[in-house]
């Protein structure tokens, strides 16, 4: 149950149209933190971290929006209000960035915190992140826009700055006012829609979109449009010129600055090729009241405006066009955009795409004058890498003049294709400033665009159905997509939403699928992967099990001596390439990769066994580094007939230990060390600290791994998250493998035994687990065993110790 205010009605809470239709882009999105808002705040000076948490803690307990949690009930999206959520703060900590650009350092850091994850059904969707690399210092502000809008992330920085400032001086922190919830706005929104207040805007919608095609930028790359793609943030400071024509054309038309800029936008585009019928998406604050103004939530709405440009207008024309535009699109602008675009026909809804592909928004003063208590903050560059739409733009004013800020899709657009529609943004509103009534017609744009996006390719049906496999749940599916969509799809991996489907005709499919009594489709579980196949799969009838790939790798063939390696905790065959490369040439080299999730020393080894028995291969040398040469002496052990001889390279012994659950922030330290080495980095690399979180010790697993790839990208090692996260886990489990793992041994097979950071005690309860026995001291440490100089040593040793086993064998 939703918590409960005065002025608000008992019952479960409905989430608004936008918050329903952000719920639906979240899910399947491709990157699902490109509707994460970061405010990244540089001060100059540290600030006071307890006193932070105490304002932010305040913050929290204020605003309902805060501790709310978005979920999807039934057949509804709802908002739950939890009575109260114990937050802290995030940091991570630099202290000396090495080679990295500490700039550079900053903005990766900040990249993987905004794309750290942020569920909608999980409260709270807001976050704060102190970062300090070296003697610079970052507060980076994340929120979901599902809970929280631009003006609102604005309301709350500077609630926060007054409440900070109010810890600084020993006060305690208080307002003259509790805030509206966000509760009522909700209800209000829900209420409007039931009882027919927004059927006179409606029909102004459906009036005034009828026959809306959206402009469109002709794109330079062949990439999909998804939500979520790949982007990039540019920041733009128009020119003075500019500036100074977007204040003449206000002045002349009566018109505000986004209206100047809508209009010259829209002159931009007409030439640009999208034709005189000019329509693009406009975000709204929509808060038309005081109260609106001061509520802290997602009030934000999506309209489109549409306007006729031809040739032979003015600038000061359209200008004035587009002015008495908005006032129209403002007066209706409280139906959200789901909801009109629900009540489009479809030719209409498709023309106009889902979502749109142009946004232009206006902020105002927004992100100007900003400060936590006594310390002046300044508002970086968003760090956000995902594209909501192939562009949306916003605009603020700052130093007297206009900056805008052009998120991308990458994988359609290159940056120098957003830069020509900037510049010639910039010359009309320059030029049209100095001569408003200079025609449309005299200007000549760089810039590319059409009405409408491209039509889907026609699909053959007989092709199209042909591929798919003959069973009742295949064409199940083939059905519900071909009444959904008009047509059956294209193969069994193409995406529905680059078919041409929607959030909308998404529930459709789905209610189609169920129709005739199967089961409930989980249409979140779909939505990461909207495909035919993955439909098929979760009606239960999908393809047979694939058998588990072979963890079997040949490093090198030859008819000499054959070494068979196993990795390290958390490690691949490749950190033995060093080893590799002093190895005689002759030899055969293979080794075992990770078999994930097995928990166990003893079941890696049966598995890593069952893969040499089944090529044939019983390898003369079995070995490994670190817990890589526990597994092989338990493969070994497991052995019938002819035993391998056994080199166990800096292994601790397999009598078992303790692993406090409190250190994990030490193993991963560890970790880090492990990728450090096996990436050949300098000392001096940047090795991050973190610390806040609800893991044991306050450890974040993700802002440990995010802060990780961003110290690694900074000095042009990039790897990504994901990947560095696949690894901590291995090496979690494989650590908590080898801290269980006992052997008492003996196995009856040579053994050299290693040992660089390894105790004599622990070189002594080797040589009572083995046969004969060579123990050898290389002067490194544990990481250094594999690397540097001392892998030579490694080598020879393992060399001599072949040759004086096969002479004993």
């Amino acid at each position: 149950m939703a918590e409960q205010h005065a002025g608000a009605a008992p019952g479960p809470v409905p989430a608004t149209g936008m918050q329903e239709a952000l719920w639906w882009v979240h899910q399947r999105a491709r990157d699902r933190s490109v509707y994460h808002l970061t405010w990244r705040l540089a001060v100059d000076e540290p600030l006071d971290e307890a006193g932070l948490a105490v304002a932010w803690q305040a913050m929290v307990d204020r605003h309902e929006a805060l501790r709310t949690s978005v979920v999807r009930q039934a057949d509804a999206v709802t908002l739950v209000v939890a009575p109260r959520i114990v937050v802290g703060l995030h940091r991570v900590e630099v202290d000396d960035p090495g080679p990295a650009d500490p700039g550079t350092l900053l903005r990766l850091v900040a990249e993987e915190v905004h794309a750290g994850p942020m569920e909608p059904e999980a409260a709270p969707l807001a976050r704060i992140t102190l970062v300090r690399v070296g003697d610079r210092h970052e507060v980076l502000l994340t929120v979901h826009h599902v809970v929280l809008d631009g003006w609102a992330v604005q309301l709350l920085v500077g609630e926060l700055s007054e409440a900070y400032a109010a810890t600084r001086e020993g006060r305690a922190v208080s307002f003259p006012a509790d805030p509206v919830p966000f509760s009522t706005y909700a209800r209000e929104q829900a209420a409007a829609r039931a009882d027919g207040r927004w059927d006179k805007s409606l029909a102004y919608w459906r009036d005034a979109l009828a026959g809306a095609a959206s402009a469109v930028l002709e794109p330079d790359l062949p990439g999909e449009v998804a939500s979520g793609a790949p982007g990039a943030i540019l920041r733009y400071g128009f020119s003075a010129e500019a500036g100074a024509g977007i204040a003449a054309l206000a002045k002349a038309t009566f018109a505000t600055p986004f209206a100047v800029i809508l209009g010259a936008a829209q002159i931009v585009l007409a030439r640009a090729g999208a034709g005189p019928d000019v329509a693009v998406g406009v975000v709204t604050a929509n808060r038309m009241t005081a109260r609106d103004q001061a509520l802290l939530g997602y009030t934000a709405n999506l309209c489109v405006a549409r306007a006729t440009v031809d040739g032979a207008d003015t600038v000061a024309g359209v200008v004035g066009a587009a002015r008495d535009g908005m006032w129209q699109m403002l007066t209706h602008q409280a139906v959200p955009y789901p909801v009109v675009f629900g009540a489009l026909p479809e030719a209409t809804r498709s023309a106009l795409g889902d979502p749109a592909p142009l946004l232009l928004s206006y902020l105002g003063p927004i992100g100007t004058d900003l400060r936590l208590g006594p310390v002046p903050a300044t508002l970086l560059p968003s760090p956000n890498r995902a594209a909501r739409a192939d562009l949306a733009m916003s605009v603020w004013e700052a130093d007297g003049g206009y900056l805008a800020e052009i998120e991308y899709h990458t994988g359609r657009y290159r940056e120098s294709s957003v830069l020509a529609l900037l510049h010639d943004l910039d010359e009309v509103l320059a030029d049209g400033g100095a001569e408003p009534q200079r025609t449309v017609g005299s200007f000549d744009v760089a810039t590319r665009a059409r009405a409408g996006r491209a039509a889907p390719a026609t699909v053959d049906r007989d092709r199209a159905t042909g591929p798919l496999p003959e069973s009742a749940d295949w064409q199940h599916v083939v059905a519900a997509w071909t009444d959904v969509l008009g047509g059956p799809p294209a193969d069994a991996d193409v995406d529905f939403f680059a078919a041409g489907g929607n959030s909308l005709s998404a529930l459709r499919l789905v209610d189609a699928l169920t129709a005739d009594g199967r089961p409930a489709v989980d249409v979140v579980r779909w939505l990461g992967e909207p495909t035919p196949r993955r439909l098929v799969d979760l009606l239960g009838n999908g393809s047979q099990p694939v058998a588990a790939e072979s963890t079997l790798v040949e490093l090198r063939a030859g008819p000499g001596p054959h070494l068979h390696l196993v990795h390290g905790a958390g490690g691949s065959p490749q950190d033995y390439q060093d080893l590799l490369a002093e190895l005689p040439e002759h030899w055969r080299v293979t080794a075992s990769r990770d078999s994930a999730e097995l928990p166990t020393v003893a079941a890696l080894a049966r598995r890593y066994r069952a893969d040499l028995d089944a090529a044939g291969l019983v390898p003369d040398l079995l070995g490994g580094w670190s817990f890589g040469g526990q597994v092989a002496y338990q493969m070994a052990a497991d052995q019938v007939g002819r035993r391998s001889a056994l080199v166990v390279l800096d292994s601790a012994p397999p009598v078992g230990y303790e692993l406090p659950a409190d250190e994990v922030r030490d193993r991963f330290d560890t970790f880090t060390e492990n990728i450090h080495r096996a990436l050949d980095l300098e000392p001096d690399a940047p090795r991050p600290r973190v610390t806040g979180g609800p893991e044991p010790a306050g450890f974040d697993e993700r802002l440990a791994l995010g802060a990780l790839a961003a110290s690694l990208a900074a000095v042009q090692q990039p790897v990504p998250t994901a990947l560095l996260a696949h690894r901590w886990r291995s090496y979690e489990r494989h650590v908590r493998a080898s801290a269980e793992y006992v052997h008492d041994g003996p196995v009856d097979t040579p053994a050299l035994v290693i040992g660089a950071d390894l105790l004599d005690a622990q070189l002594a309860q080797w040589t009572a687990r083995v046969g004969a026995a060579r123990s050898q001291r290389i002067g490194t440490d544990h990481f250094g065993v594999l690397h540097s100089a001392a892998v030579t040593q490694v080598a020879a040793a393992v060399i001599d110790f072949a040759r004086v086993a096969a002479a004993r064998g």
